[in-house]
């Protein structure tokens, strides 16, 4: 993991048919996040535009603007392999792991295979 920030609390759902004297003994807690993703050339500081974002466990991809970002969401809470491709840089895979609901920032810097 690099330069992940958690920004927000847990989520707290209830059940809908569970009774308001039960509430609390029924309590159920979701855990979902979002991860915002800022790729980068490490030598120039640069974005790196159209850059292929893969979570090959959960069967997400995504594919970097010409800001060199992008958003993923509904993220289940659990381990997660996010794969980064784009042509000219060194391909990486990065552990990331979504523990509590909330918004993520993650910034890749790519490394120049050329």
């Amino acid at each position: 993991m690099k330069n992940l920030i958690l920004e927000s609390e847990p989520l707290v759902v209830f059940s809908p048919d569970v009774d308001s004297n039960q509430a609390f003994a029924e309590l159920e807690i979701q855990l979902i996040g979002n991860l915002n993703l800022s790729v980068i050339d490490s030598a120039s500081g640069r974005p790196v535009s159209h850059a292929l974002i893969s979570m090959d466990s959960i069967g997400k991809t995504a594919v970097c603007g010409a800001c060199g970002k992008v958003s993923l969401h509904d993220l289940n809470s659990g381990k997660y392999l996010l794969d980064i491709i784009s042509p000219g840089f060194i391909a990486q895979t990065i552990s990331l792991s979504i523990h509590t609901t909330g918004t993520y920032e993650l910034e890749v810097k790519m490394i120049s295979n050329i």
